[in-house]
């Protein structure tokens, strides 16, 4: 009756002595943060001042988003006058005259389209135009012209809420 217990006890033993064998030997890296770690610093990357010339290419393509901006406002002022008139001769909500409103702000809401593309392409050209050489001028006029489209675009946006929140009244 000892010899069954005493064979576990001996694999136990032989086990625990071969297990110093199976870890490995050596240097091993510390589990402390790196320093790129540590520094997770909020701040904006300095953009460098680059040397390069002004690309008069780009200023031709900003002028174009910069058209395509405005007429998606022209195309916004036309709606906003049909969907302004349809909000005021709205009746109670769920009435043919308050759908025909609704329907109408979504029209308007669609009219933005051009404004939209052309303040998406230009944040598009901020992106690709950070990884090249770009002139100071230039990098200027894309802030210049995505804040100019950036405005048409919330002052859009607030004229759309405006009507909105006439409607719910």
């Amino acid at each position: 009756m000892n010899a069954p217990t005493s064979l576990p006890f001996a694999a136990l033993v032989a086990a625990a002595m071969a297990l110093p064998g199976c870890v490995p030997q050596g240097e091993f890296p510390s589990l402390e943060p790196r320093p790129a770690e540590r520094d997770r610093s909020m701040e904006p990357p300095v953009r460098e001042a680059a040397v390069a010339p002004s690309d008069p290419a780009l200023r031709l393509r900003l002028s174009e988003l910069e058209r395509q901006a405005a007429r998606g406002q022209s195309d916004f002022d036309g709606a906003y006058a049909r969907a302004e008139a349809a909000v005021r001769s709205a009746g109670s909500a769920e009435s043919e005259s308050w759908v025909e409103a609704q329907q109408a702000i979504s029209r308007l809401e669609a009219a933005r389209t051009e404004t939209m593309r052309a303040l998406i392409e230009l944040d598009r050209l901020a992106i690709d135009r950070a990884d090249m050489p770009t002139s100071n001028s230039d990098f200027a006029a894309i802030q210049a012209a995505i804040a100019a489209a950036q405005q048409l675009a919330e002052g859009q946006q607030a004229r759309i809420e405006a009507l909105r929140a006439r409607l719910r009244d």
